[in-house]
């Protein structure tokens, strides 16, 4: 079995030899033309949520929420609503057009 191993090592390092200064002058060329990895900033996320922010609060949102609260009163106009939905979607707007003003007090 120990000749075996011995055998096939052997055939091994004879078939990487050739290959072994071009490997060497690869991993040098690497080492030697890699630059420092600089930080990124966030400022495309950042972007991205106050743009999205700004348009929930503002006249976006206003008018989604308006047609909420429409859809809110129709349903309770045709007697199709529950109690418990109409709350959870005045509640839910509430705490959209709060939020700028929940998060501006933890700061």
């Amino acid at each position: 079995m120990a000749k075996l191993i011995t055998s096939a090592r052997a055939s091994l390092h004879r078939c990487l030899r050739p290959f072994a200064p071009r490997a060497l002058a690869a991993l040098a060329m690497s080492l030697l033309t890699t630059a420092p990895a600089r930080a990124q900033d966030l400022s495309p996320i950042d972007t991205f949520f106050t743009t999205l922010g700004t348009a929930l609060t503002g006249t976006t949102g206003r008018a989604i929420g308006l047609v909420a609260l429409a859809a809110v009163g129709i349903a309770f106009l045709f007697g199709r609503m529950n109690l418990g939905l109409a709350v959870s979607i005045c509640v839910g707007l509430v705490i959209l057009f709060g939020s700028a003003t929940i998060l501006g007090g933890f700061a």
